[in-house]
């Protein structure tokens, strides 16, 4: 009886689930051709399969042969299908052949049981006699063109008759064990027999298995899947793109390709420790985390909290040596500390060999941003040393102290998480986006003081309303000297047949796009570009973005609890422009001493923003074309505005023309 239990709900699907569809048809083969006798059944059961010993344990896939298989066997498969035969015909009255000493071939369907007469498993007649199963209900198995076997057909009717035994006969089921009844004379398909009484197999199975789905601990599926896949999962649940899920015995779950950048089947079992992966891991790999994390989305039991907790995993970072970071930190807090008590006039210029060599430093560390905040120390000590009209003393203070402060806490780290919040990674985890639909608005060259030079094309997607860029960079200080060809001629990514500058004149769509935690789009040639139309921005393309009242924008955009994309020591989780729209304008001044552009700007009420520009090669042109502009004739500006001395300023990226409104 314990064994009757244990195997009833068994079905082809958990079969397959342990192994494999073609193990599980060749163990269905082998049970016609391959005599196979229990030998022993307590808690473990014995089955000579041929000429191999199959020890049956429960969870089945404990199972063991004494074939040199390391995995589930088709020798361990076909000893189930006899045991579970077996137990279920013993409950039914009938045993095995004490004769031949084996197991009857005729399928024997049974309450939530599975027939054994597709693929080889029926009996030398082709057909399998009718078994009362527990309970005393009946289920007939019909051969081709003839009446069920067990039951003359003036007994047969939709009720059942009862025969001498009080067993019924021919009787239908109430409930989900219902079947139809056959009319005389017509034939069901072998085939079609399985797959009917398949369709209510597994049901205590599946509810057992999908307790143990929902009951899986958040924290060990976030410790498979790691930090980038939690954030991937995140992505990929907000765009939509879920996966397929078969639910049976077995819960198939097909992953989204964007998820592993591969196909990867899933099939959980229970318990969930048997469950199979196409990877072939056995323990509980970042698939069958993500698999069970789906399932529990759709079953509703991760709630939005349980998201938000995928969403915000700070992690472990990327491993950092502790004692590494730590010897970095205190050589660049003694460099800073002299630097500040020498003073800026008694600073020798070998100070810039010290700075290279302290980015050098944080690079080998693996500190990315202190690379950076080196690096652009360096650039402003070299603007002091060269005289330069564009350095300020209050800036590379400011610049000095912050470093310095940033340095102190990096000292403190206690865990590679603390570190990775201070120090960041080299390169951008690019995680799935869904499809996008995108207007090329921009394109903005840069020069960083880091020691890159590129153009960054800005986008503005059209159902959500958020900005999307695609930067390409390329390193200067390598090759300092070097001059660069016509890059806006670069050909664009995603396969499309357009430069990187005619792509501002066209609306695409994105499938499968990925980007990184600042909507910065990847070029992988997994993503798929289209031309959908041409640009053509109407007020209702920008909304949300578009201010003609300044207070508005300083509301909406400066008062928010947010930081903007100025400070170059400060990354921000976006970059976001707006559309400025002013009623008037003033003459723009252009300061010698501070080498700044200003040109103020106007709404309707008299409010002021002003526009800033500092004076570099670069931007030359920007500036006179600035210069030019008229009071009455002010276009639109898009760029991205910030607060200093309390007033409200725009840097501005590029000039439209006016909206109609």
């Amino acid at each position: 009886m314990d064994w009757k239990d244990r195997l009833e709900d068994i079905d082809d699907d958990y079969l397959i689930g342990l192994s494999n569809k073609g193990i599980v048809k060749r163990a269905y083969k082998d049970k016609e051709e391959v005599a196979a006798q229990i030998e022993e059944m307590g808690e473990e059961a014995s089955v000579k399969v041929g000429g191999e010993t199959v020890t049956v344990r429960f969870p089945l896939g404990e199972s063991k042969c004494t074939c040199p298989s390391r995995s589930m066997c088709r020798h361990v498969v076909q000893a189930i299908l006899v045991l579970r035969e077996s137990c279920l015909k013993q409950n039914g009255g009938a045993g095995p052949d004490r004769k031949t000493g084996q197991e009857e071939n005729e399928a024997a369907p049974s309450e939530g049981g599975n027939a054994s007469c597709g693929e080889g498993g029926a009996s030398q007649g082709g057909a399998s006699q009718g078994t009362a199963s527990e309970g005393g209900k009946a289920q007939e198995t019909v051969p081709e063109g003839g009446e069920p076997q067990g039951t003359a057909p003036q007994d047969r009717s939709p009720q059942g008759t009862a025969s001498e035994d009080g067993k019924a006969s021919g009787a239908v089921p109430q409930g989900s064990e219902a079947q139809e009844s056959v009319p005389q004379g017509k034939t069901v398909p072998q085939d079609d027999v399985r797959k009917e009484t398949q369709e209510g197999n597994g049901s205590a199975r599946g509810e057992a298995l999908g307790r143990e789905i929902a009951a899986y601990p958040l924290t060990a599926l976030k410790k498979a899947l790691g930090v980038r896949q939690q954030q991937n999962f995140v992505n990929l649940a907000a765009a939509g793109l879920k996966p397929k899920i078969r639910y049976s015995s077995v819960v198939t779950v097909e992953l989204p390709a964007q998820e592993f950048s591969e196909k990867i089947v899933v099939k959980l079992l229970s318990p969930l420790e048997y469950s199979s992966c196409t990877c072939h891991k056995k323990e509980l790999c970042a698939h069958k985390a993500a698999a069970i994390l789906w399932c529990q989305l759709e079953a509703k039991v991760l709630t939005k909290d349980g998201l938000d907790m995928l969403g915000s995993a700070g992690g472990e970072g990327p491993g950092y040596d502790m004692a590494r970071v730590r010897d970095a930190a205190g050589q660049m807090k003694t460099f800073l500390e002299e630097l500040l008590a020498t003073g800026l006039s008694r600073t020798s210029p070998d100070a810039l060999d010290y700075l290279e060599r302290l980015a050098i430093i944080s690079h080998n560390a693996g500190l990315a941003r202190f690379e950076g905040f080196f690096r652009a120390l360096f650039d402003s000590y070299d603007r002091y040393f060269k005289r330069k009209a564009a350095f300020k003393t209050e800036d590379l203070m400011a610049q000095t102290a912050r470093l310095y402060r940033r340095v102190n806490l990096l000292l403190a780290a206690g865990s590679d998480g603390d570190v990775l919040k201070l120090a960041g990674e080299f390169r951008a985890d690019y995680l799935p986006a869904g499809n996008l639909d995108l207007i090329g608005i921009s394109m903005e060259s840069f020069q960083t003081p880091t020691g890159y030079e590129g153009e960054t094309v800005y986008f503005l997607e059209e159902t959500s309303k958020k900005w999307y860029t695609y930067t390409n960079a390329r390193p200067m200080f390598y090759e300092p000297g070097r001059k660069r060809g016509n890059v806006e001629k670069s050909m664009a990514p995603w396969g499309l047949n357009l430069s990187l500058e005619e792509l501002l004149k066209v609306r695409i769509h994105l499938t499968g796009a990925k980007c990184d935690s600042r909507r910065r789009l990847s070029s992988t040639q997994d993503t798929r570009g289209e031309v959908t139309g041409s640009r053509r921005l109407e007020p209702a393309d920008v909304e949300g973005w578009y201010y003609s009242d300044f207070r508005k924008l300083y509301l909406e955009q400066i008062g928010r609890p947010k930081k903007w994309l100025m400070d170059q020591d400060e990354p921000a989780e976006g970059v976001n422009l707006v559309f400025v729209q002013p009623d008037s304008c003033a003459k723009a001044e252009f300061s010698q001493t501070g080498q700044m552009l200003s040109l103020p700007l106007y709404d309707r009420a008299g409010r002021e923003m002003l526009i800033e520009v500092e004076y570099s090669k670069r931007e030359s042109g920007t500036i006179k074309y600035l210069e030019r502009i008229v009071e009455k004739k002010t276009p639109c500006f898009l760029g991205k505005i910030y607060l200093r001395d309390g007033r409200m300023r725009m840097y501005p990226v590029d000039v439209l023309e006016r909206f109609s409104e």
